[in-house]
């Protein structure tokens, strides 16, 4: 495979770059909306002067879930027949909306107006998760997708880091206001983006899209191969097309890679990720650190973007199962110290847990976040926007995201019960039991996709015999690759079948010319 790294062609690279950095400024927002409640709450309960009850509180954190489950499903009618980029555009306003909603309850002094916000707030960010990652990885070369896939998960642990910093030092209505400007200068920035090449070609508009293509790869770049490629793909799969049946969704080349997302989506979640996020200020005051609890979500926040960053230039160089591995692994660590932690608070009480380990919660939600940013964090965000059969793309993206939006809401809505219940200690070894299980999951059923196209993905999952892929090898057509394990560190792994197309010399002058 011919490598190229980001600085070599830089006039292919930098038009990527910017439609992935403006096509997931999205992820900051929904960043900044899941990190409002970590100070938020705590400032909105200490300055409250209406009605509100504990059960209240509980709600406002898990009401975006609520809206964005639904969002994430509303989301695929105007990327399927509106485009990826207009519902971009569009789920900007709900963003606005939200937040001015949530600051203005400062005057109508009514919690309606709070569940409402938040419920906008919600809806906005069940539109990002597919929208925007669907729009990053069609518009990525395969060699960078990746890399710049990595940038949605940045961006939202910068919009989590930046509310805390903002967090620390203005009230909650201030930091709504604030946060409902952000998203207009998003929205002005993604109207001038291209839609994406897919999205134009399967819609029609073939001229179009080699406009959007040429625009992303560089006006001096070569994108015939590449466009003869997207239109052989189009076509093939487009010949037995017709509404969307049932029995189509129950085939292995679709049933394979989604039932993959829905388990890396729901381990992704059950780390009790957003857990911590939400109540990040809420842990280290149960904890009794020693450590002042908003200066400590700031070195927390910090810590988790500059490893998501990292993180990014590693998934193209180790692959995704590597990164998703070693990820888990190193998360069950933390987590089961953090519950060995609150197990040793009970058994002695406060005050000596305090005195003797009062340094571990911090330095297990630091491991936590570091780890989590190497893997967990933008993995599975990666996959879901490359591993689905384009013409199922968009509503299997949604499905995905809506359940792991809706695993979210689960765990953000009764982590504050698990812990009265359950015990502090219980509650982060179950997360650790999870994580340690996505291991096992992700060792036998994720293939590498590092460096494939699209198209080749979906050959990953394709039924193909192995007497077919037999004779195709002695007929030397495109080259196979059959049904085994290979090691930890190879580029495929699991019982599936791998087939390289288009062969060897065309993909190699293809990849030769476009980026």
């Amino acid at each position: 495979m011919v490598k190229q790294s980001l600085m070599k062609n830089p006039h292919k690279v930098l038009p990527q770059l910017m439609a992935a950095v403006v096509g997931s400024w999205g992820y900051f927002c929904m960043g900044t909306s899941r990190g409002w409640g970590s100070p938020g709450l705590p400032s909105l309960n200490r300055t409250l002067d209406f009605e509100m009850d504990a059960d209240d509180f509980k709600w406002i954190s898990a009401v975006p879930m609520c809206g964005s489950f639904f969002g994430a499903l509303v989301v695929s009618i105007p990327m399927q027949y509106f485009g990826r980029k207009k519902a971009l555009v569009g789920h900007y306003l709900l963003y606005i909306f939200g937040f001015l909603t949530v600051g203005l309850t400062c005057f109508g002094k009514h919690k309606a107006m709070l569940y409402v916000g938040r419920l906008l707030q919600g809806l906005a960010v069940g539109c990002t998760t597919p929208a925007c990652q669907i729009y990053v990885s069609e518009c990525s070369s395969p060699n960078i997708r990746g890399r710049l896939g990595s940038i949605t998960a940045s961006s939202l642990a910068l919009g989590i880091w930046v509310a805390y910093i903002i967090g620390a030092f203005v009230e909650w209505d201030t930091l709504s206001f604030i946060f409902s400007a952000l998203p207009v200068v998003f929205l002005l920035l993604t109207c001038f983006m291209p839609e994406t090449p897919i999205w134009l070609l399967t819609h029609g508009m073939e001229d179009e899209g080699r406009q959007a293509l040429q625009q992303l790869r560089g006006k001096n770049t070569n994108v015939d191969a590449e466009m003869r490629r997207m239109k052989e793909h189009h076509e093939k799969t487009d010949s037995g097309k017709g509404s969307v049946r049932f029995a189509d969704l129950m085939t292995a080349p679709v049933l394979k890679p989604f039932g993959i997302s829905l388990g890396i989506m729901f381990f992704q979640q059950a780390t009790g990720i957003n857990a911590m996020v939400f109540y990040t200020v809420s842990i280290f005051q149960s904890a009794g650190s020693s450590i002042e609890s908003r200066y400590a979500t700031i070195i927390v926040g910090g810590v988790q973007l500059v490893f998501t960053i990292a993180s990014g230039f590693l998934v193209d160089r180790y692959g995704r199962r590597i990164l998703l591995l070693s990820s888990a692994a190193v998360t069950s660590i933390s987590l089961t110290s953090m519950g060995t932690f609150f197990y040793f608070q009970r058994i002695w009480g406060e005050a000596t847990a305090t005195e003797l380990l009062g340094w571990v919660p911090l330095v297990s939600l630091i491991v936590f976040f570091v780890a989590y940013s190497g893997g967990m964090s933008n993995v599975p965000l990666i996959i879901m926007g490359e591993m689905f059969p384009s013409q199922y793309r968009t509503m299997l993206g949604t499905l995905s995201s809506s359940f792991n939006l809706f695993v979210t809401l689960a765990i953000v809505r009764f982590f504050p019960d698990m812990l009265i219940h359950l015990g502090n200690d219980v509650t982060f070894f179950i997360f650790a039991g999870c994580t340690v299980t996505s291991i096992a999951f992700v060792y036998f059923l994720l293939p590498e996709t590092k460096g494939k196209t699209l198209e080749e993905i979906e050959e990953i999952f394709s039924n193909v015999k192995k007497n077919d892929k037999k004779a195709e090898v002695e007929q030397a057509a495109p080259a196979t690759v059959s049904t085994q394990f290979t090691n930890i560190f190879g580029n495929q792994c699991g019982l599936v079948c791998h087939t390289m197309l288009p062969p060897v010399g065309e993909k190699d002058v293809e990849r030769g010319i476009t980026f």
